[in-house]
């Protein structure tokens, strides 16, 4: 099963007192596809398993289109030639087709994603209105997302998002095409960004930046996983263990950026488990204080 918890889409949110969080995965392995979703709608939804299933189901609605052609069917050479070729839409690296991204937004959030290039693709929309781009080339996709008011690219190679002013984004976009990227977007209707601490739930915590922080140029802006505030309530727990995320000794930042998905899985399985178990002061099962009687006095029997 995935990681990434699915989370209910709204377009109206309270901005008072509203925190803005960007959500970034990073690179790991060649996932750019999953990454580059992901960061489009701003949280952890797409899994390599969720779209390696529609990558297969479009696998097979091809070969059966073929099979039922008047030209040989199964005993076709372009048939037999497909057969043998593979997946078309995901290899054993994991890089996945545009089809199977289009598929992946449809299914999820009823959204296109056509080529900004295509006849009516922006729908009369100017391009610094446009909620979101999908860049593609040489089978590497990143995003570039409209967050509060501003576009972000979003990378999965970059450190950290990449501010792109409005002023400059159509000359951005030309020059992507120029480098022979193939641009795609979704005009509107894509989940709200996030505005509160609470809600970097729907996205793994070592990939939220604080948008303050960006904006002001910091070295060390905050992340979900690093937010000061995100651990307040730690510490020792009765049997002796830390109720606190294992991190380096140097900088106090978790390692998660250096576990595998499944390890990842397995670490949060296990904090869950721990919070579960943990006694609380407020239901009544902390653990009962024993009274120590006082010492006896001088030349009482047992006495030392």
């Amino acid at each position: 099963s995935s990681r990434c918890a699915q989370y209910e889409r709204t377009r109206t949110v309270d901005t008072t007192m509203a925190e803005h969080w960007i959500y970034h995965e990073r690179q790991e392995a060649l996932l750019c596809g999953q990454h580059a979703l992901n960061n489009l709608v701003q949280a952890c939804v797409f899994s390599p398993g969720s779209l390696s299933e529609i990558a297969h189901q479009l696998d097979a609605a091809e070969l059966n289109v073929m099979a039922q052609n008047n030209e040989g069917g199964t005993r076709s050479r372009d048939y037999i030639q497909r057969l043998n070729e593979g997946s078309g839409n995901v290899d054993p690296q994991g890089n996945f087709s545009i089809e199977v991204l289009r598929s992946a937004l449809m299914t999820q959030y009823g959204l296109s994603l056509p080529n900004i290039r295509q006849e009516g693709a922006l729908e009369g929309t100017d391009i610094a209105e446009v909620e979101g781009f999908i860049c593609n080339k040489d089978a590497h996709w990143f995003a570039i997302r409209l967050i509060h008011g501003r576009y972000w690219n979003l990378n999965s190679t970059l450190e950290r998002p990449k501010l792109i002013s409005h002023f400059s984004l159509a000359t951005e976009m030309e020059s992507l095409q120029n480098q022979g990227y193939s641009v795609f977007c979704v005009v509107k209707g894509l989940p709200a960004p996030c505005t509160s601490a609470a809600s970097t739930s729907r996205g793994q915590p070592q990939y939220w930046w604080k948008e303050e922080d960006l904006l002001a140029g910091k070295t060390n802006a905050t992340t979900a996983a690093t937010d000061p505030w995100r651990s307040v309530g730690g510490g020792m727990r009765l049997d002796g263990k830390s109720t606190a995320t294992t991190t380096s000794s140097s900088t106090g930042i978790p390692y998660m950026g250096d576990l595998t998905e499944e390890e990842q899985m397995q670490l949060a399985v296990m904090a869950s488990l721990e919070q579960a178990s943990a006694p609380s002061l407020q239901n009544g099962h902390a653990a009962k204080l024993v009274p120590v009687p006082p010492e006896p006095e001088a030349g009482t029997t047992g006495a030392v």
